[in-house]
């Protein structure tokens, strides 16, 4: 899900800074499987909700 996003967002912000749509992707592309494999090897993750005693 937040690699959609993240996709998506990179896309849109290369495309709104006039980049040609094949470069657009490619960049995203590469840029998105960077941050993941950076994510998996460094076992980085996002926080996660704790559940509060009552």
């Amino acid at each position: 899900m937040y690699a959609t996003a993240a996709l998506a967002g990179a896309y849109l912000a290369l495309h709104t800074a006039g980049v040609p749509d094949t470069a657009d992707i490619a960049v995203s592309a590469g840029l998105l499987f960077a941050l993941r494999m950076a994510a998996v090897f460094r076992d980085l993750h996002l926080p996660r909700l704790r559940h509060l005693a009552d």
